[in-house]
C-alpha cells in the first residue's frame, strides 16, 4: 500500500508541475518547450557560480586526483583529507564576487567523487577506511572543532543577497566501503548487495541535505554507466535508478530542480547540462539547458594552472552565446585548500562584473536568438520586441550589417548603455548600421534594435 500510495503521489506532483508550465522558445525550434513553474526563475536568471571545493583543495592537484594518480583510500584520507582545514572561507566574499558578477545562483559540491562530505553528515556507513571514524568535514578534520558549517555559511549569504542555493552530489564515492575506485563508472561495487544498501544510503544523505540547507537544485554528477540494462558490479548505475533518484527528490522537496546526471542520456531530469561546450545551433536541446565551464582545465584548485585562465572576454562571449541558444552558463570557481578564493577567478568576475553592469539586460530574460545563423560578427539575444547583436568582431569600416526582425519597423537602434541614436538603412531583410570606427566594448558591445 505504501509503494502505491507514492506512485500515486509521484504522478499527482507531475500533473501538477505540467499543469503549471509556460511556454519558452528556444534557438531553432519551431515548437515550443515548456518551462515548469518552478523553474520560472531558472530560466530567467540564466547566470549562475559553480563552486568546486573539498579535500583535493588542500591537495592542490584537481579534484580527480585520486582516480588520476591510484591514491589509496588510507593515503588519500590520512594524508590528505585529514589535512583540509578552510579556516579562510568566507562564504560572504563569494557571494559579493558573484552577485557583482551578475550572478543570481550558487551551486557548491556538497559531496564529489572523493566522497568527503562537505557537512555534518549522520549516515552510519559513510565511514574512513577503518570504519571508525564518519568521512567528514566536521568529523575527520581539524576543521571540525570550530563547530563551522560552510555550506551552511553560504546558504545564509546566498539568501541575504537573494541569490538561489544549491547543491551538488556525486552519485559515485571512491572513498565508500561499498565501492573500489576504477571500472566503466570509476567504480565498481563490491557486491550487489552493497550497491543495494549505498543507493538506500545515499538517499539518506540526499534527505539530510534538503533538510538542513533547502537546496533550490541538486545538481548530480558520477553517473557514467548510461545503462538502460540491469545492473552489474561494473555497470551498477542505471536509468532506472536515475528514474527512482529523480522521483525521490521530487518527493521530499516538489519544486527542486535536478538535472538530467540522475543518468543522462535519457532525458531524465528538468534540464541538460553539456559540460565545457555549447551545442551547434542545428542541436541545441529541446528542453532547459545550462552550460557548465570552468575558468581553466580543472574544476577543483590546480595550483600548476594558477596562470593559466580563460580571458574574461572569451567567458563574456560564451556566455552571450548561452544565451543567444536559449541557455543557462553555470561557470566554475576551484577556491584554494584554506577557503581563500583565487586571485584569477576574483579577477575575472570582477571584468565580468563590470560588462554586465551595462548590459546585462541583453542576457537576463532573453529569448532565444531569433534567426537560424549567427552572423560572423557575432549573435544575437531577443526580448519582446527588442533585439540584442553581440558584436565581439567590430567592422572596420564603421557599417554594421543585422539582420531585420520579421520585417518590422524600427523605432530606434542605439549601443547598449548609451542614448544616442545610431543612423541606419534598410535594404530588404537586412539593417546596415553606421557605427563607431572604435568598439566601445572590445570584449562584446550590444547593440540594441527596439521595433515598434
Amino acid at each position: 500500500m505504501k509503494k502505491i500510495a507514492q506512485k500515486i503521489m509521484t504522478l499527482l506532483l507531475v500533473a501538477a508541475l505540467a499543469a503549471s508550465s509556460v511556454a519558452y522558445v528556444p534557438a531553432q525550434t519551431a515548437s515550443a518547450y515548456t518551462v515548469p513553474s518552478n523553474m520560472k526563475w531558472w530560466a530567467r536568471d540564466k547566470f549562475g557560480m559553480f563552486i568546486h571545493f573539498g579535500a583535493y583543495s588542500y591537495y592542490g592537484q584537481g579534484e580527480w586526483a585520486m582516480n588520476e594518480q591510484k591514491i589509496s583510500k588510507k593515503k588519500y584520507q590520512t594524508e590528505i583529507a585529514a589535512k583540509f582545514n578552510p579556516t579562510s572561507f568566507n562564504a560572504t566574499e563569494i557571494v559579493k564576487y558573484a552577485k557583482q558578477a551578475g550572478m543570481k545562483y550558487i551551486v557548491i559540491t556538497a559531496k564529489h567523487h572523493e566522497g568527503f562530505s562537505m557537512w555534518d553528515t549522520k549516515v552510519a556507513s559513510f565511514k574512513d577506511y577503518t570504519g571508525t571514524k564518519t568521512f567528514s568535514l566536521q568529523s575527520y578534520t581539524k576543521f571540525g572543532a570550530t563547530g563551522r558549517d560552510v555550506l551552511m555559511e553560504l546558504k545564509k549569504a546566498c539568501d541575504k543577497a537573494g541569490l538561489k542555493f544549491g547543491l551538488y552530489y556525486s552519485i559515485v564515492d571512491w572513498n565508500h566501503s561499498s565501492q573500489n575506485i576504477g571500472g566503466t563508472l570509476s567504480s565498481t561495487m563490491t557486491s550487489m548487495d552493497a550497491r543495494a544498501k549505498y543507493i538506500t544510503d545515499m538517499k539518506a544523505q540526499l534527505k539530510e541535505l534538503v533538510d538542513l540547507y533547502d537546496p533550490a537544485v541538486m545538481w548530480f554528477d558520477g553517473d557514467w554507466s548510461y545503462s538502460a540494462k540491469k545492473p552489474t558490479l561494473e555497470n551498477w548505475w542505471t536509468k532506472s535508478d536515475g528514474v527512482d533518484l529523480y522521483r525521490y527528490m521530487k518527493s521530499i522537496s516538489p519544486n527542486i530542480l535536478v538535472n538530467e546526471r540522475v543518468c543522462r542520456s535519457f532525458g531524465l531530469g528538468d534540464f541538460e547540462c553539456p559540460e565545457r561546450s555549447i551545442p551547434d545551433k542545428s542541436a541545441v536541446p529541446k528542453r532547459p539547458w545550462e552550460t557548465c565551464q570552468s575558468m581553466n582545465d580543472a574544476w577543483g584548485y590546480k595550483k600548476s594552472l594558477e596562470k593559466s585562465y580563460f580571458s574574461t572576454g572569451s567567458i563574456i562571449r560564451d556566455l552571450a552565446m548561452v544565451a543567444s541558444e536559449g541557455g543557462n552558463y553555470l561557470l566554475n570557481i576551484g577556491p584554494k585548500g584554506n577557503g581563500q578564493m583565487t586571485s584569477g577567478s576574483k579577477k575575472i568576475l570582477k571584468g565580468v562584473g563590470k560588462w554586465m553592469k551595462t548590459n546585462s539586460v541583453s542576457i537576463y530574460g532573453v529569448s532565444a536568438s531569433p534567426f537560424k545563423k549567427d552572423p560572423s560578427w557575432g549573435t544575437y539575444t531577443r526580448k519582446n520586441k527588442t533585439v540584442y547583436a553581440h558584436v565581439y568582431k567590430w567592422p572596420k569600416n564603421g557599417k554594421l550589417v543585422m539582420k531585420r526582425y520579421k520585417n518590422k519597423k524600427i523605432k530606434k537602434i542605439t549601443i547598449l548603455g548609451k542614448s544616442k541614436k545610431l543612423k541606419y538603412t534598410i535594404k530588404k531583410n537586412k539593417i546596415t548600421v553606421n557605427v563607431p570606427k572604435k568598439a566601445p566594448n572590445t570584449k562584446d558591445t550590444v547593440i540594441v534594435v527596439k521595433y515598434k
